[in-house]
């Protein structure tokens, strides 16, 4: 399993264009996945995968505060 893991996949490296774009899809995936654990009584991996969406929608925050000034 943990070859698995250090595979990258193009795919998902071709659509994510820049920072911006990469934290969209975190926070995206992240909530999918934090569902999941709920759903499994994965406490741990629930709290952590909503801590990297809450990190990921906070980008996504300051950046178009940033782009508003």
């Amino acid at each position: 399993m943990a070859k698995a893991a250090d595979k990258h996949d193009p795919d998902v490296e071709a659509m994510v264009e820049d920072a911006d774009a990469a934290a969209a899809l975190i926070a995206e995936v992240t909530t999918s996945l934090s569902h999941l654990a709920q759903r499994h009584n994965l406490d741990m991996l629930d709290y952590l995968l909503r801590m990297a969406n809450l990190e990921a929608e906070e980008h996504l925050r300051l950046r178009s505060r940033h782009r508003l000034c």
